[in-house]
């Protein structure tokens, strides 16, 4: 067995240590500049794939293992959170943005509108930080189901968009509420800050240095810290900490 393979092998043992598979839901927080959204989801629901550009857009994609239809198909639901700046760096209204960016999605029959995280309450007035709205559209013979949910802060907007067959979705219906009952935005307390995107890309090179050397150890704790400088070098604009982090995160799948 080489050292790579010996490598994934501890991973895999640190991994289904720190994730176990089981029905208890995980804290996760995804964070762009000086801003951050958290919220949790049952462990059988994973990161399959995080991408960053390290200033403007950020893409994170998560799914959950096949769901069998009655028919014996198998059927993979999936959670994606887009972070994405105004192309014009200009406020994004809230309201604005969710009808505009409904190019994201195909639903064409609409089931339900809803709000989510009270902000303040204004006299006659009740303001939240997300949009949602539930519905569905046909793929041919399918029916797919979906949750479209919109935020803004500033010149930042955030897509949630949560996609299964409609056959299958009872399965998970569970899951996404907690995922929604859970979702907060909240504004980053200690941001990086970099004078110049050399001195960013200079600093992901080093955390990502970093962390190779660490996964070398094979010790545990090491890896831990790893996996978060990876990430933190993801967010920073490393393409290949993107690809490390999101491969590591699905060691044993």
């Amino acid at each position: 067995m080489n050292r790579f393979k010996i490598l994934f092998v501890f991973l895999f043992a640190f991994v289904l240590f720190t994730f176990p598979i089981s029905s208890e839901s995980e804290k996760w927080k995804t964070c762009l500049r000086t801003h951050c959204i958290s919220f949790q989801l049952p462990s059988n629901w994973y990161l399959t794939n995080r991408k960053s550009n390290g200033s403007s857009t950020k893409f994170d994609h998560f799914r959950t293992s096949p769901l069998k239809e009655v028919s014996g198909r198998e059927i993979i639901p999936a959670i994606v959170v887009l972070f994405k700046e105004s192309e014009k760096q200009q406020y994004l209204d809230p309201i604005l943005f969710h009808l505009e960016s409904k190019r994201y999605i195909l639903v064409s029959n609409v089931k339900e509108y809803y709000n989510l995280q009270k902000l303040t309450e204004i006299k006659d007035k009740e303001v939240y930080q997300f949009l949602g709205m539930f519905g569905s559209f046909k793929d041919k013979e399918d029916t797919i189901v979906q949750h479209y949910i919109t935020s803004t802060s500033e010149e930042f907007g955030f897509v949630i968009i949560v996609t299964c067959f409609e056959s299958v979705y009872p399965q998970i219906e569970k899951d996404i509420k907690i995922f929604l009952n859970s979702l907060v935005y909240g504004k980053r307390v200690s941001p990086w800050n970099f004078v110049t995107v050399s001195e960013q890309l200079q600093k992901a090179k080093q955390l990502e240095s970093n962390a190779d050397t660490r996964l070398k150890t094979k010790k545990i704790e090491e890896i831990s810290i790893a996996l978060g400088e990876l990430d933190d070098a993801c967010e920073l604009g490393s393409i290949t900490a993107c690809e490390l982090f999101s491969n590591l995160m699905n060691v044993g799948r």
